[in-house]
């Protein structure tokens, strides 16, 4: 996987045009005229922002090839997700060489972890924008928001207001891995336009109740960890592989969550043209009663490999006697062992509170924490300790 070039990606189908039709199938979908049926992009109301962005949008989290992105924008993707601390910084140098040539045609986002010092703020996004070869971004996230208390926060609230009226971002919002509560909280600020969340096939049914209500209050609704990347120290098949003959995992994970009509927009990562093949090719096809079957079997064949906590299952929340949100610490092994990335594994370790550090653990040779999901806590624990000790 990942041989294929951009001029192979792009003869394999006609690139997106600019037109669109109503399609009766889904109220909210418009579709672009000119794509085969293999390779149409739809595209959905991003909340109340007055963009229409592609079903299907395009997570630059460890993209390393700035032709990838050039292939996935000229097919008609048009919402591009990025973050300033994304491989300390190259990641948004790899967007803003494509920006160089394609601002007009994307909707951007970046996303920064705030600080508590005014000035540092300013200068971090200006950084971001001297990296992303741009004035402004579209949409502007307070990155991986945790509870009420940081969305509320007067002087957060402050910076993100006078970067939207400076013209630094058009719209301001939050990203999280604790759904509900944000949602909830996004909604009763009445500050915030856009919500990044993490949601797939296991996200809690309330997940569901609070989008329906953030969407309808005219938030916008982003949805990220759609893959359920599994940490692998057992390996299981590659979700992207097809040996069916039928979709992917992959395929029928993204239908799953693009069922859901008060989401605008998902952002798969994406480090190879068969990647975006893959993910193009899903948007605006239903999901097949063999394709629910399927995502059962996965579920099974990965029980205990994967943190619900990503997606809003809070159920060891405030369980370890010692204070350790050990979800966090499972999210940051993930992106060693699911993702395969060492360095963003350590990047996301460095943002944590030294409150949920490994060496907080260091006096128990077991988690007393149990995973209502079967994780083996104990286990993950002693993966951290060999990766962050």
């Amino acid at each position: 996987m990942g041989t294929s070039s951009r001029r192979d990606f792009l003869i394999s189908g006609t690139t997106a045009g600019i037109g669109i039709t109503v399609n009766s199938m889904f109220s909210r979908r418009i579709h672009s005229e000119e794509n085969s049926d293999f390779n149409r992009v739809f595209y959905r109301d991003l909340g109340s922002t007055g963009y229409k962005v592609s079903e299907i949008g395009f997570g630059a989290l460890n993209t390393r090839d700035p032709e990838l992105l050039h292939a996935a924008i000229d097919k008609g993707i048009n919402y591009i997700d990025t973050a300033h601390g994304y491989m300390k910084g190259v990641n948004e140098q790899i967007v803003g060489r494509v920006m160089k040539t394609k601002r007009d045609k994307v909707f951007l986002t970046t996303k920064l972890h705030t600080t508590d010092n005014h000035q540092e703020n300013v200068d971090m996004l200006d950084k971001s924008l001297k990296r992303l070869q741009t004035d402004h971004v579209d949409l502007l996230l307070y990155h991986n928001i945790s509870d009420r208390e940081m969305i509320l926060r007067n002087d957060q609230i402050k910076f993100f207001d006078e970067a939207r009226k400076k013209g630094k971002t058009r719209f301001v919002g939050v990203s999280t891995h604790n759904p509900t509560e944000i949602l909830d909280t996004s909604v009763e600020s009445n500050f915030w336009e856009a919500v990044l969340i993490g949601y797939n096939y296991l996200s809690p049914p309330n997940v569901d109740v609070s989008i329906k209500k953030a969407r309808e209050a005219g938030l916008a609704i982003i949805g990220m960890k759609n893959l359920r990347t599994v940490s692998q120290w057992d390996p299981i098949s590659d979700i992207h592989l097809d040996k069916s003959g039928k979709a992917t995992i992959q395929q029928a994970l993204l239908k799953w969550v693009l069922q859901n009509p008060y989401i605008d927009t998902t952002i798969p990562g994406m480090a190879s043209f068969e990647h975006l093949a893959d993910d193009i090719a899903v948007m605006g096809m239903e999901l097949s009663f063999d394709e629910r079957r399927a995502l059962l079997q996965y579920d099974e064949d990965t029980k205990g490999q994967y943190c619900c906590g990503v997606v809003g299952c809070n159920g060891c929340k405030n369980k370890c006697p010692n204070g350790v949100e050990v979800n966090e610490l499972n999210r940051c092994i993930n992106y060693a062992y699911g993702y395969g990335d060492i360095e963003l594994s350590h990047e996301n370790y460095n943002e944590l509170s030294p409150s949920n550090r490994i060496d907080i653990c260091d006096n128990c040779d077991e988690c007393l924490v149990r995973c209502i999901k079967g994780l083996n806590l104990t286990e993950n624990i002693q993966r951290a300790r060999e990766l962050f000790g």
